[in-house]
């Protein structure tokens, strides 16, 4: 399981326990594992961040609630994505989201509301999303009083 990517903790009790290990087998295969090196969440955690900031552009609001839900304690999470995000813009990661949404400039508020949503939903904060689309936007200017 470990071979081809790092894996967090709770993955790999979640797979065992799916194979039929017992409970305390599986806590002690876990433990054995954390002792040699062989897991480590801060490493899986960073090695995640990377992959959602470089390869599936997140925003790092997204990419915290899933450290979260792998079970990486806050201050690890934060840590990872710091690291992760540090050469990358996110601004820019913003811009290649909406360029590949987009196939021409946005002509509804229907269409403004919903790719709104989904880069909210990736994790890109709301002032930059509004920011961003309405530099592609050919509404008028009726979008401010949304």
């Amino acid at each position: 399981m470990l071979a081809r990517r790092e894996l967090f903790s709770i993955q790999i009790r979640e797979r065992l326990v799916r194979k039929g290990f017992t409970k305390n087998s599986v806590d002690d295969a876990i433990y054995r594992l954390r002792l040699e090196g062989a897991i480590d969440d801060r490493r899986a955690a960073a090695a995640y961040a990377r992959y959602a900031a470089e390869i599936k552009s997140r925003g790092r609001r997204r990419t915290l609630r899933e450290l979260g839900e792998f079970g990486v304690n806050t201050n690890d999470a934060q840590e990872a994505i710091n690291e992760a995000y540090a050469g990358v813009s996110e601004t820019v990661l913003l811009s290649r989201v909406l360029c590949r949404r987009l196939t021409g400039p946005i002509e509804t508020q229907v269409q403004f509301r919903r790719l709104y949503g989904a880069l909210l939903r990736q994790g890109f904060e709301g002032s930059a999303i509004v920011a961003a689309l309405k530099s592609k936007t050919a509404l008028t200017p009726q979008l401010d009083g949304e």
